[in-house]
């Protein structure tokens, strides 16, 4: 909320040492202005926001540690404050700018792509003005209701939110696969399992029955609005491929969508579009498997978690009926442990009760 101070406040984030003291020389120069804090990362930035409550947050979308979405999405329940973003010219699309506005992003700013040091001064002009619409913008009102819902929507949330996310994807021989993982995953495991499994349409909602027949843990077929929650597994319809997007019904969480888009026809469910999905929201908290099956879907996928941070399992040659997508993904560097299928299990739930609080490590991009 916008004091009634006479200078605006602006907290500045930046990963960048050297941007922050250009952006801070800036502010600090003009009269009705005054910088009320720094921070070089996600981490120190909402805690900062929990001590101070600036008028408006200027932030770089490339701060260290961050996946934007859910940064953004915390921020904006936490404290319903004004983000303008520095972007670089060639990150952004209309789409991504869309969903940012939803976000808490008031405005944006682009600088110059792939600079090391942009020139900033160059954008003061805009910087200035952008930051100064804030008390004659609409934006405040938006975020009343919000607001108003407080701790209540965090408390309700934080009773369903996983603690992490673990997908898995297969194809020949990979029912049978994961159905030996999940009858021996800990009935109160804090993540939300996803899996692909190559299927045709219709298969997947026998393949569903199948499992919770063999777990108390809930066992869903993916579709469109179903919410991301702890104990949860939800499978990808057969035909179809699955993705993540923000909720819309609980603010800060993730939500299924279906979608017949993919990079190959053949590979559906996709094990490469959701994982890539799953690592562009979930970064380190994402676990990703790739087990038995033909050919190379789940290699891209494995890689685009292993390169957010998270970590990456393949099953070994022995226990695979076919040993086609886990060795692509092995072959090509984007394995972090390779081991028998009766090993999996225990270590997925090893590696979920380990995992750092899902509130301190945050960090996804739209």
């Amino acid at each position: 909320m916008l004091t009634n101070s006479p200078k605006l406040k602006v907290t500045i984030a930046n990963s960048s040492s050297y941007s922050r003291l250009v952006l801070s020389n800036i502010l600090q120069a003009q009269p009705d202005l005054e910088v009320l804090d720094t921070a070089a990362d996600e981490g120190s930035l909402l805690a900062s926001l929990r001590l101070k409550k600036p008028d408006v947050v200027l932030a770089d979308l490339n701060l260290q540690n961050q996946n934007n979405g859910f940064f953004l999405r915390q921020v904006h329940l936490e404290t319903g404050l004004p983000v303008l973003i520095l972007c670089e010219k060639n990150k952004p699309d209309a789409d991504y700018l869309t969903k940012a506005r939803e976000l808490g992003v008031y405005d944006y700013v682009l600088k110059p792509a792939h600079s090391l040091q942009p020139k900033l001064r160059d954008l003061q002009q805009e910087i200035l003005e952008k930051i100064r619409a804030v008390p004659n913008s609409n934006f405040v009102s938006t975020f009343t209701a919000p607001n108003a819902m407080g701790i209540k929507v965090k408390s309700a949330l934080a009773r369903f939110k996983p603690q992490g996310i673990v997908v898995i994807g297969a194809s020949t021989g990979g029912t049978q696969a994961v159905e030996q993982i999940i009858r021996n995953l800990k009935p109160r495991i804090d993540a939300c399992i996803l899996i692909a499994v190559h299927l045709p349409g219709g298969f997947t909602s026998s393949f569903a029955k199948r499992l919770q027949s063999l777990t108390t843990l809930k066992v869903v077929e993916g579709e469109n609005g179903r919410q991301l929650e702890k104990g949860k597994i939800i499978i990808a319809p057969g035909g179809n491929n699955m993705v993540l997007c923000p909720s819309q019904v609980q603010p800060g969480n993730m939500e299924v969508k279906i979608t017949r888009a993919s990079e190959n026809d053949f590979d559906k469910p996709s094990v490469d579009v959701l994982m890539k999905s799953v690592a562009g929201f979930y970064g380190k908290l994402a676990l990703g498997i790739v087990l038995t099956g033909m050919g190379k879907d789940g290699t891209k996928g494995l890689e685009a978690i292993k390169k957010q941070g998270g970590f990456t399992v393949a099953q070994d040659q022995a226990s695979s009926v076919i040993f086609g997508m886990a060795k692509s993904a092995i072959e090509k560097g984007h394995v972090n442990r390779v081991m028998p299928l009766l090993q999996i299990p225990a270590f997925i739930n090893k590696y979920v009760a380990e995992l750092p609080a899902v509130t301190k490590t945050l960090h996804t991009s739209i």
